[in-house]
């Protein structure tokens, strides 16, 4: 059975921590890795302690622009962001970036913290989790300024195909998640066919996000393969083939033997 890497799961979350019989089923089924993704310090913690749990899942540290406004001080969150950061299993820093949809946290602070996260990142070496919703532009910039120094992922890509380009130019991964499923996804799928197999990477964004045919259901990481199969078709890929690929290039990215 082909087997996929979901990149940006949220294990953490309410609707989904503490299902180990979930987590055992994914992983007997066709579900390799797991990244489950911080969106703040305690979260951060949360996510390390549950990698040591599984063999298969693997964790980040990272404020999520949300989070910016509540985080305290910038140095004192970057201290404890640094220290996550050196422990074992956790292979990125994220997510990170800026969301001018909901503004949670006012566009200078997300900055500053974006800004931040990015020099620590070059750093500790850390390749990054970037969430960009409705902020394109400033989101390259940043990207565009440590060019050659930060690599990542731009998660759950809403991105043109005209931006993904430039970005895998960059040296960048793009994931796409259960959105190229929707019926209003045609921009999204341009973004796939722009996406170079060897830079593609899939996601479920769990608990969020569900994939066609399980829209409005708490999404979890067993529907990947709906994606897995929608990107597949679009692309013109065996599927199996797919699934190898897609794993191989998350082990590339967060270092995974």
């Amino acid at each position: 059975m082909a087997k996929l890497f979901d990149t940006h799961a949220h294990y953490t979350d309410e609707r989904l921590f503490g299902n180990d019989l979930l987590l055992n089923e994914l992983f007997s089924a066709d579900i390799s890795h797991i990244l489950t993704v911080a969106t703040c310090m305690e979260d951060g913690a949360e996510c390390a302690r549950l990698a040591k749990r599984y063999d298969g899942i693997y964790a980040s540290a990272g404020i999520h622009p949300h989070e910016c406004g509540k985080s305290g001080n910038l140095d004192d969150a970057m201290t404890v962001i640094e220290n996550q950061l050196t422990q074992e299993k956790v292979v990125a820093l994220g997510e990170i970036g800026l969301d001018y949809y909901y503004d949670f946290s006012d566009r200078e602070t997300q900055m500053r913290f974006f800004r931040a996260q990015m020099e620590l990142a070059e750093k500790t070496g850390k390749p990054v989790i970037i969430h960009d919703r409705e902020a394109h532009g400033d989101t390259m910039d940043m990207v565009r300024e440590f060019r050659g120094r930060v690599i990542g992922v731009l998660h759950s890509c809403s991105a043109s195909a005209e931006q993904v380009k430039e970005y895998v130019k960059m040296g960048w991964y793009i994931s796409f998640s259960g959105v190229i499923t929707f019926k209003n996804a045609s921009k999204t799928l341009d973004s796939v066919l722009a996406t170079p197999p060897e830079r593609l990477l899939l996601e479920t964004d769990c608990p969020y996000l569900a994939p066609v045919p399980m829209r409005g259901k708490t999404n979890h990481s067993g529907y990947l393969h709906f994606t897995a199969e929608k990107a597949a078709s679009l692309l013109g890929m065996d599927y199996d083939a797919l699934c190898a690929l897609e794993v191989e290039n998350a082990k590339k990215l967060f270092g995974i033997q």
